[in-house]
């Protein structure tokens, strides 16, 4: 499950790598795609961190947001952000893995969750949580590792974050990674088949199985050098999910 302690220790630092990271657009452009129009729906974020995705939804028509994170401090900075924006956002502190239902919700949002599965019977878990808080044909929206990521075919570091590890975990692998920010925050994640995601959201009863590859435009790659793409479209790190109740 993600790391506590780390979201906890780098906190703002981990603000400044979102508004700095040159993949951060991207990232933004295709989960604001796959979410669609959201006017009227009814939100859960999960890994909300300080709030940013359910915020751009709130702002993009959203009725209702509740955001959940297992860092305290990420919450913190969540609500003083809420506060600062005078938004209605509701925060709450959990772990997904054994998190009660918050009510049911037209859409999931969960960028950067599933990522952190420590082992197949959490991602199950996590998918159950997510089923738990879903309407009857409910979509969760998710952003996550790239199944098909590997280290040794190229770095992430030009985008963000840098991969220092690959190592078999279980069915998996485990990577030791850190985001780019000055000083370099440490975290650990872990890469899951594109079967083992398939099987948990099937037992999670999840349907209608979407995978959505980043949304990388022309204008991206003309606002940087020539190449400086290229490691991001060959062996990307990051790809949208979406799927329903």
């Amino acid at each position: 499950m993600k790391n506590k302690s780390t979201y906890d220790s780098i906190g703002g630092l981990f603000e400044n790598f979102t508004d700095t990271a040159a993949q951060r657009a991207v990232e933004v452009r295709t989960l604001m795609h796959m979410a669609g129009d959201v006017k009227g729906q009814s939100v859960l974020d999960l890994a909300c961190g300080y709030g940013f995705f359910g915020r751009e939804l709130l702002r993009k028509g959203a009725s209702h947001v509740v955001g959940v994170d297992i860092s305290e401090k990420m919450i913190d900075l969540a609500r003083e952000e809420s506060r600062k924006n005078g938004d209605t956002i509701e925060f709450h502190v959990r772990n997904v893995c054994n998190m009660e239902s918050f009510g049911k919700f037209d859409m999931v949002m969960a960028a950067w969750l599933f990522n952190y599965a420590e082992s197949l019977d959490d991602m199950k878990k996590m998918f159950k949580a997510v089923a738990n808080n879903l309407k009857p044909s409910g979509r969760l929206v998710a952003y996550t590792v790239e199944p098909d990521f590997q280290l040794a075919k190229g770095n992430f570091t030009n985008y963000g974050v840098n991969v220092l590890t690959e190592e078999p975990w279980g069915e998996g692998f485990r990577h030791q990674a850190e985001f780019v920010t000055t000083p370099p925050s440490p975290f650990t994640f872990f890469r899951w088949s594109r079967e083992d995601y398939d099987a948990a959201m099937a037992d999670a009863g999840l349907r209608e199985v979407h995978w959505q590859k980043p949304m990388l435009l022309d204008s991206d790659i003309k606002r940087y050098t020539p190449g400086f793409w290229d490691t991001f479209q060959e062996n990307c790190l990051q790809t949208g999910l979406t799927c329903r109740l």
